[in-house]
């Protein structure tokens, strides 16, 4: 539509009085015009929402017609079942809420509902938490009681997998007068799953010491058919009140080959089969553990079929070395260690068959180790090293070696001591006769590696696949604790294209940077603290 004033729509312009009106006047027949299309406009719509309630009607008509004959009615109830059981979690026990399996099952048709309430072994897995602290009160405990009864009855007769939480802070203090009156036994849980003990097959207990004791009157005829068991109980609190593992009968049950427990409340003392166990870990703070290299020897001559071992033992003040024979260990395949200052006990294992290796803490004897695993498919190393122990550590490494993780520090402040691992140390990785099968390459904080090292790191052992019998690279990341030099990715884009993996990951301390604000009171405040970033959390998978 052309209009005398185009010119100054858009504008601020501000028009004369006689100018108004030929504004207005000029906007009498559009307006008209408008209010007959907006009439137009509402009887299509009118039109649209009666055809719109018909389809409605017709569509809803047709989809209860069609689930009539939907596939999932016409599953027989045995599939169905196979169906069900392969929701539940694998990686844990089932948990008490709606928003899974089994519970979640039952929510959605009636014809479902009942096929898993008469399916028992959808029942077989449960985790208990046990309420507790600030929240808690009698009524939750009794519905959550009531609940884990409910849903062992729905387990028929199969074997059980439990595991049970107890909050520490049973009791709030803050909590109405009502529900303090006669509050219930920090042991309900316990006592009523003791009276299923013959079905137990994997239980797992992280709870106090007083509710374990509900547990004391079981032997080991009661846990006939118990494969594993996990006991993590706080520090003991005063510390001379150790637990009394002597008077546990269950844990000398004829099938359990697994036993995991904490490090603040271990004791060789506890009534096991060692010679049965398969699977051992004691683990928790350094700090707080009570077990040394010298107690840890003593158990494991115990356990001559043990396949996983971990361990968190504390360090000692005297670098004597241990007079304790070597433990032979011939069908050790996982070995797992956080160990203190002075810790000798990597030099009196003898682990010929080992395949996976986990090292937390300051070790002199790596190198001697290592020399002694020539099946040794995957090292993970966190510790405190000398360039001399590294580089010989590098030197001796299985070349059954698939998988291999360093782990430094992020530079403190006093540029403390840390694994020295630099360009010289990544060469001597690279050489031809160094883990010819290495596929996979981590490492974790560094900041003395540079950038052109790793890319010569990586094209060297790109290139390795000509030898007979060796692999190339599939997987390398790096967590660097400095900005980037170059981009290693560079030149690499062949390798890259054959499906190579790089991942590398820059982070520094926080700068502080210029304030507009500096000065004024109420400026707002920045953090001067230097930030490091940890690696992605998949790195750690």
């Amino acid at each position: 539509m052309v209009s005398p004033f185009t010119q100054h729509l858009g504008t601020n312009y501000c028009p004369l009085d006689d100018e108004v009106l030929e504004i207005r006047s000029l906007l009498a027949e559009p307006t008209r015009q408008l209010l007959v299309l907006d009439e137009e406009i509402s009887q299509l719509q009118k039109s649209i929402e009666k055809l719109t309630e018909k389809r409605k009607t017709l569509s809803g008509y047709i989809e209860e017609h069609r689930a009539l004959i939907s596939p999932i009615r016409r599953i027989p109830q045995d599939v169905l079942s196979e169906i069900f059981f392969a929701c539940l979690p694998t990686h844990r026990n089932c948990v008490m809420t709606t928003s899974e399996a089994p519970l979640l099952l039952g929510r959605v048709c009636s014809s479902w509902r009942t096929l898993s309430l008469s399916t028992p072994r959808l029942w077989a897995s449960l985790h208990i938490t046990q309420p507790g602290g600030s929240g808690a009160s009698n009524e939750s405990i009794t519905q959550r009681f009531e609940a884990m009864k409910m849903w062992l009855r729905r387990s028929g007769q199969c074997p059980l997998s439990i595991s049970v939480y107890t909050s520490y802070m049973h009791r709030s203090r803050e909590a109405p007068m009502s529900t303090q009156a006669r509050p219930l036994p920090v042991d309900l849980f316990l006592k009523e799953l003791s009276f299923h003990a013959k079905r137990w097959q994997h239980v797992s207990f992280s709870t106090t010491s007083a509710a374990f004791k509900a547990l004391a009157h079981l032997s080991a005829a009661d846990v006939p058919i118990l494969e594993s068991i996990t006991a993590r109980l706080p520090p003991p609190c005063p510390p001379h009140e150790v637990t009394e593992w002597t008077q546990f009968g269950m844990f000398s049950g004829p099938r359990i080959s697994k036993f995991l427990t904490s490090a603040s409340c271990f004791s060789p003392s506890i009534p096991l089969r060692w010679h049965l166990l398969t699977r051992l870990e004691i683990v928790g703070s350094i700090w707080e553990s009570c077990v040394d290299s010298e107690g840890a020897l003593e158990v494991l001559i115990r356990c001559p079929q043990l396949q996983r071992f971990k361990l968190t033992a504390k360090g000692t003040a005297d670098p004597v070395p241990l007079r304790h024979p070597p433990v032979e260990l011939p069908h050790l395949r996982s070995l797992e260690l956080d160990v203190g200052p002075h810790s000798h006990l990597l030099s009196h294992l003898r682990t010929p068959g080992l395949r996976r290796f986990v090292l937390r803490g300051p070790v002199e004897s790596l190198p001697s180790f290592l020399s002694l695993c020539p099946h040794l498919e995957k090292l993970d190393v966190g510790s405190y090293l000398t360039k001399s122990s590294l580089l010989e550590s590098l030197r001796v490494l299985s070349p059954a070696l698939r998988s291999l993780v360093l782990r430094g520090h992020a530079p403190p402040p006093d540029d403390a001591p840390m694994v020295p691992f630099d360009d010289e140390a990544l060469a001597a990785l690279g050489r031809r006769s160094c883990c010819p099968l290495l596929e996979e390459f981590t490492l974790i904080a560094t900041h003395t590696i540079s950038d052109q090292a790793l890319r010569q790191f990586v094209e060297t052992r790109m290139t390795m696949t000509d030898d007979v019998g060796a692999s190339s690279l599939k997987q390398v990341r790096v967590l660097f604790h400095r900005p980037m030099d170059l981009d290693i990715k560079t030149g690499l884009k062949p390798f890259l294209d054959a499906g190579l993996n790089i991942e590398t990951v820059y982070t520094f301390k926080s700068q502080a940077l210029f304030s507009p604000w500096s000065g004024v009171a109420d400026a707002p405040r920045r953090s001067m603290v230097p930030v490091y970033h940890a690696a992605p959390s998949h790195w750690y998978d």
